[in-house]
């Protein structure tokens, strides 16, 4: 904006703009940011007053969002998350409904009211859920509930953004033994590059699950049932419908979780019935 620029009213606006304008009336549309839209904005009370300011401060920040293609700030009202599908810690702390643990495998709006189950981890594939994530971020921890015990093996959990419906791009990945029955929990995390392990509160991402070896351990997981979402179109019109709730790799994997391709997953993306329990903390 050019020094003028607190001298244009709007409609049946006072001429002058005491701070709107006058705060950044230095600054272009290719460089004022939220953040400047937000210190303009803070402290200018809602009141008839004060009516020619906010009208000045809203449009700054759309003409501000149109330039920049980015809609921070008017999608997440009062600074929340959009689209959550899980109480914030703040809430469950308050109300004493909740804790801070999400277990991903049977988080709404993909699963709900979903059974518990057993699975012993006969196979060496690698097994890939799809998730809403539940809050912006990096994870703190990851659990998951060891029923029987290896005797020295690992189970690496890996974290993963998708295209096209499928998992893609590797974000990062836990390291977990199995070695113990009972909740195990990490904090550490190995990541594709520093800071690619974060979530957007209501986007979709995928979690995997593949032993790092041939011992078979026991872990808590849900099945298939009426309650799990369906990931695939149905073939035909069927009361069976498709609920697959994941996919499964082509081959065999006991190595670190990667980037996976679509020819990279069993039939370039056919499913199985089990999701492996997997809490994450913030």
């Amino acid at each position: 904006m050019g020094s003028w620029g607190d001298r244009m009213p709007l409609p049946d606006a006072d001429k002058r703009s005491p701070r709107v304008y006058t705060n950044l009336q230095n600054l272009d549309l290719s460089t004022v940011t939220f953040s400047n839209i937000e210190t303009t904005g803070d402290p200018i009370a809602i009141e008839e007053a004060n009516e020619d300011e906010l009208r000045r401060l809203v449009l700054v920040n759309l003409a501000r969002l149109v330039c920049a293609g980015e809609w921070n700030g008017l999608l997440e009202a009062g600074g929340s998350d959009p689209f959550l599908w899980q109480n914030s810690e703040e809430y469950n702390a308050a109300s004493g409904y909740g804790g801070s643990f999400w277990n991903i495998a049977i988080q709404a709006p993909i699963c709900s009211n979903a059974s518990t189950a057993t699975l012993n981890q006969t196979s060496e594939y690698q097994f890939y859920n799809p998730f809403i994530a539940p809050f912006t971020g990096a994870p703190a921890a990851c659990n998951i509930n060891v029923t029987s015990a290896t005797t020295s093996q690992n189970l690496y959990v890996g974290f993963y953004s998708g295209t096209n419906g499928l998992p893609a791009t590797m974000l990062g990945y836990a390291t977990i033994s199995t070695d113990s029955t009972g909740v195990q929990r990490v904090t550490s995390f190995t990541e594709a590059s520093t800071g690619s392990l974060t979530f957007t509160a209501g986007q979709m991402y995928y979690y995997s699950t593949n032993k790092a070896g041939t011992e078979d351990c026991t872990l808590s997981t849900s099945v298939s049932n009426s309650n799990m979402g369906q990931l695939f179109a149905d073939q035909t019109t069927t009361v069976n419908s498709n609920m697959v709730l994941g996919v499964q790799s082509d081959t065999t994997i006991t190595t670190a979780p990667a980037d996976v391709a679509a020819d990279d997953l069993w039939n370039g993306g056919s499913g199985w019935t089990f999701r492996v329990w997997v809490w994450l903390e913030k």
